[in-house]
């Protein structure tokens, strides 16, 4: 059977077209994604039967055609290897990225040799328990995009996360395996696919994936990135499976740490922003809420970054993270009595303050080119909420509960206005809702908008999970508001907020 359509165009059932000898089709060129044929073709035929292995399950941990990474990474390419479209590259790359990008995409699946033929991976069932199992899962667009899309605000970011997850794959498998094993057979029970079977939470191996997350040792790039997605990966699995536990957010931080010194390098890679920006910013939102310093201030670049979870929001994230470190100082200054009280703490919040008002999300052409106008009302909703949140978290900072509750009843009205045409408008094409802060930000300060937002974005599986676990933290400030309580919530946070503050 001869395959006619390229991945993306068939997934999204379009007409595939080519223009003379182009290897991009028409509409990958558009969106200046990668242009190619992985997919296998429909076998012809009776479905084949499953065979029982004599000596128990079988497991493939290895891909036997790439090379151990070292300081450059290679693949053994076989002559008999079926040719695939890549895409074309312009010359502002990197040197190692003209490699790494055009070899780690899902386009080279024909350079893996399984342990197992192809009749009988269609006959197995769809259970998550090996290697084999992971990398069919990220090969196969429609299960990856199942498993993936709670977590990328479009299915624009499909092809690139799907493409650095398999890299990652295949250069770190044997670190990641359990891990993301665990994660995939979570995620099976929170979307509605006919072609992965609902599984039972798996501790084990999820234990197992945090023993590797704190036994990681990076010596190349893609150990660093692989400690990222890993350190979320179990932070999900951690939030889903453990409704009341707060432990998650050390998770991440865990990661961060280990990769903190990667990062000047990695930020430089586009394909490295799928597991860069997540961690960053649950780290942040956590860390304004808990009165801490997030492990990474995002290094300037002179590229414009557009994440799949954080959006637009890359340039403002340095401005919140300067929020963190301002209000941490603060506190241990009030903690510790041989310390000096922080007396430039409101000035220096005044200037973070008038740079969070200026601050402007980036607009760049490519971004209408590339993305479809919900995704471009998401991201532009997300940076509007979150540059809202930090101005309302600078004036709590300012401001006990009771005190200039008109400034910031007036932010969280603009926050709810914000988030409530974005409801009426892109929320059924949105695939996450990456917004839950700002949301819970603001039902501090109003009752009833909040509630009914949550309402509406219940189709949001993940995200919503997590925010329905903050209404008892929200009813227990305003219960602190109505008994006359006059300090800054914040310092009720340590002892009231006991489940982790998501995205």
């Amino acid at each position: 059977m001869v395959v006619k359509a390229c991945n993306r165009c068939h997934s999204a059932k379009e007409k595939c077209t080519f223009l003379g000898s182009d290897q991009q089709c028409t509409r990958c060129r558009r969106l200046k994604i990668p242009c190619s044929v992985s997919r296998r073709s429909g076998r012809i035929g009776r479905r084949p039967s499953a065979k029982t292995f004599p000596h128990g399950q079988m497991q493939v941990w290895s891909v036997e055609t790439i090379e151990e990474h070292t300081g450059s990474s290679s693949v053994a390419s076989s002559s008999k290897d079926k040719p695939t479209r890549a895409p074309s590259r312009g010359s502002e790359s990197a040197s190692q990225s003209d490699a790494t990008e055009e070899l780690h995409t899902p386009t080279s699946n024909n350079n893996i040799i399984l342990s197992c033929s192809p009749e009988r991976l269609l006959a197995s069932p769809k259970k998550l328990q090996t290697m084999s199992d992971a990398l069919q899962t990220v090969l196969d667009m429609q299960q990856f995009s199942m498993i993936h899309a709670p977590f990328a605000l479009g299915t624009s970011f499909i092809p690139e996360s799907q493409k650095t997850i398999y890299a990652i794959l295949s250069f770190s498998g044997s670190t990641l395996a359990e891990g993301y094993l665990a994660f995939l057979g979570l995620m099976t029970t929170h979307q509605r696919s006919l072609v992965l079977r609902p599984q039972q939470p798996d501790m084990r191996k999820a234990a197992k994936g945090l023993q590797r997350l704190r036994d990681v040792t990076i010596t190349h790039d893609y150990d660093a990135a692989c400690a990222l997605f890993l350190g979320q990966t179990m932070y999900v699995f951690n939030v889903l499976s453990a409704p009341y536990s707060n432990t998650a957010h050390s998770i991440v931080r865990s990661a961060l740490l280990s990769a903190k010194p990667w990062f000047p390098r990695l930020i430089q890679a586009p394909i490295m922003d799928t597991v860069i920006m997540s961690p960053i910013l649950i780290d942040t939102v956590e860390c304004l809420a808990h009165r801490e310093v997030p492990i990474i201030r995002l290094p300037d670049t002179e590229r414009v970054i557009v994440d799949r979870y954080a959006g637009i929001c890359a340039t403002l994230l340095p401005h919140l993270w300067d929020i963190c470190e301002c209000s941490h100082t603060f506190k241990k200054s009030l903690q510790d009595p041989h310390m000096e009280p922080y007396v430039e703490f409101y000035d220096r919040l005044a200037v973070i303050e008038q740079r969070i008002r200026d601050w402007v999300p980036p607009n760049p052409p490519e971004l209408y080119a590339n993305f479809g106008q919900h995704e471009v009302v998401a991201m532009m909703t997300q940076a509007n909420v979150y540059r809202l949140a930090g101005l309302l978290v600078i004036h709590r900072h300012r401001y006990p509960l009771g005190m200039e509750d008109e400034t910031a009843k007036s932010l969280a009205e603009s926050i709810f206005s914000a988030m409530t045409l974005f409801a009426q408008s892109a929320a059924e094409k949105s695939t996450a809702l990456p917004m839950v802060f700002p949301i819970t930000m603001a039902m501090l300060e109003i009752e009833g908008p909040g509630e009914a937002l949550l309402d509406i974005f219940a189709t949001f599986t993940v995200q919503i999970a997590s925010a329905h676990r903050l209404k008892e933290f929200v009813k227990q400030m305003r219960a602190a508001r109505e008994a006359r309580y006059e300090g800054v919530w914040y310092e009720l946070v340590e002892t009231h907020l006991q489940v982790a503050m998501p995205p």
